[in-house]
């Protein structure tokens, strides 16, 4: 006996609406972490970057891609949010590797941060002045500044090249 059609589809649909509810509201309610607040306030930097004004694209709707604004804007940037309809098409025009995709894309100076990356990776970056096109946490990873306080476990981080490549880049 196998999975009916209607199960499969049912099945498939109940688990991509679970994936994006990190990304839409506060899951507070149901007894499980904050997603809309995603615990920025746990994530300490105290580091220097040579740029004060940011510029993060993403979807209105999204409440952990605010949150990833507020860690930036605790951490003393000026962020100036750009919402899109299409961040899919923002990520293109800006040749993001789809393997480095998140939920929101930052132009940081003259690098690009793909989504929950932490300050400490950013600041590494611009330290060590690496020939890419910037950094990613992929996904949306649990424990990472707009989705979580930090983990027990280092946050890998990669960058990305114009080309498409994508390769681990630092431990956090």
């Amino acid at each position: 006996m196998g999975i009916s059609r209607r199960r499969l589809c049912s099945t498939g649909a109940a688990l991509a609406i679970g994936g994006l509810a990190g990304c839409f509201g506060d899951s507070e309610a149901d007894g499980g972490e904050s997603t809309d607040g995603g615990g920025s306030d746990e994530w300490t930097w105290s580091g220097s970057l040579p740029i004060e004004r940011v510029v993060q694209h993403h979807d209105p709707d999204c409440g952990c891609c605010e949150a990833y604004v507020d860690y930036l804007t605790d951490h003393g940037f000026d962020v100036e949010v750009v919402e899109t309809d299409d961040p899919e098409g923002v990520k293109r025009e800006l040749s993001v590797p789809e393997d480095a995709w998140s939920c929101h894309t930052i132009e940081f100076g003259d690098y690009l941060v793909e989504g929950h990356v932490p300050l400490e990776a950013v600041e590494e970056l611009f330290a060590e002045e690496p020939d890419v096109l910037g950094v990613a946490a992929p996904g949306m990873p649990q424990h990472s500044p707009g989705m979580g306080p930090p983990g027990d476990e280092p946050l890998s981080v990669a960058a990305f090249e114009e080309s498409g490549a994508v390769f681990e880049y630092v431990e956090v």
